[in-house]
């Protein structure tokens, strides 16, 4: 306790503040987290003072605790500049989970690195272990393990309240994406692109599991990884042949839309729909034949770990089960109650015949 009542009190910062840190950690008990890989760290005091990396953690670190208890993020996440107005580039510490600025980190003095399971965090943990600073992996981005890592987060942060909380909005959607998605129901399948052309997801991607979860099949998720070559094993990256998607004739395709905060722009997005029902792969398909060519924002698609999107692409797929839903009123919730930032506009696109 006394080591890090020093610590604290050592860091630049106002006797103010120092005073609300000791008093805290008097009044504090020792606390161990176990994450998703089995690391355990151990804590004297709820943290205040985050790095967290990817938009997914850094919204969930903002959503449970506020955007003071960040300290740091990445560039990737940071240019949405319109999103993250209370971040100066003073807490940019890395261009991504995958390139991290070591120095920059140990500068803000972190409580703790929140990285996802996708980053770089074994070569964290190694370089930051001198530090002190445990390195924490939270996969904010995998719809399968929302309610942990927010659990997680309610108690790194001390606020397992508005942790239960968080969990409740989500537990709300996902109970009814799973009371109206049955087992034997009719799974079209789901040609789904990022930004690329061409360029796909396979199963283990956080995006296969939202087309599973909102009762669709994802078009090459029969596709085994393992008997790939290595250089091609990353799930969320897998080129395709145009022959490829032809033949396997999608049902329904989703394209995202790039992942700054705003509405989907519509002359943009119809010039965008007709490229893609003019491809040689996709103009004979049952996709562009039954008018089933979507667009939506990396925002919606993404939010509260992949919910909202799946909320979205369920009522696509299946519009007789979820005509009462309105999943922009569900993004707007997301986007004004738990981030605290003016709804943007639609955040979808429906392609015109």
């Amino acid at each position: 306790m006394l080591d890090t009542l020093l610590a604290c009190l050592s860091r630049p910062r106002r006797l103010a503040l120092a005073l609300t840190c000791a008093a805290s950690l008097a009044s504090a008990e020792p606390f161990t987290i176990v994450d998703e890989g089995g690391y355990e760290a151990t804590f004297d005091a709820p943290v205040t003072r985050i790095v967290t990396l990817q938009r997914y953690n850094v919204e969930f670190a903002r959503a449970i605790a506020g955007a003071e208890v960040i300290v740091g993020l990445d560039r990737s996440t940071w240019k949405d500049r319109a999103y993250w107005p209370e971040l100066d580039e003073s807490t940019v510490v890395a261009a991504s989970q995958f390139d991290i600025d070591y120095e920059r980190v140990v500068a803000q003095e972190p409580d703790l690195l929140l990285v996802a399971r996708n980053g770089a965090w074994q070569e964290a943990r190694e370089k930051l272990a001198p530090f002190g600073i445990p390195v924490v992996v939270l996969t904010g981005w995998d719809v399968l393990r929302h309610e942990e890592n927010i659990t997680l987060l309610g108690q790194l942060t001390g606020k397992p309240e508005r942790a239960e909380a968080f969990n409740a909005f989500y537990r709300k959607h996902m109970d009814l994406l799973a009371e109206r998605i049955s087992d034997d129901i009719e799974r079209p399948k789901v040609y789904f692109e990022a930004e690329r052309e061409n360029v796909t997801v396979l199963n283990g991607s956080g995006w296969h599991d939202m087309i599973a979860v909102a009762g669709g099949q994802s078009l090459f998720g029969d596709v085994d990884v393992a008997a790939l070559p290595e250089s091609s094993r990353n799930v969320n990256i897998y080129v395709v042949e145009p022959e490829a998607v032809a033949a396997a004739n999608p049902d329904i395709v989703l394209r995202l839309t790039p992942a700054i905060i705003g509405p989907v722009p519509g002359e943009k997005a119809e010039d965008l729909v007709r490229s893609i029902k003019a491809r040689p792969a996709l103009m004979d398909s049952n996709a562009v034949r039954d008018n089933q060519v979507f667009l939506m924002s990396y925002h919606m698609a993404g939010g509260v770990s992949k919910m909202i999107g799946a909320l979205q692409l369920a009522k696509w797929l299946h519009p007789d089960r979820f005509e009462d839903v309105d999943p922009e009123a569900v993004m707007r919730e997301w986007i004004e109650d738990w981030q605290g930032q003016s709804y943007p506009g639609p955040q979808s696109f429906v392609a015109q015949p």
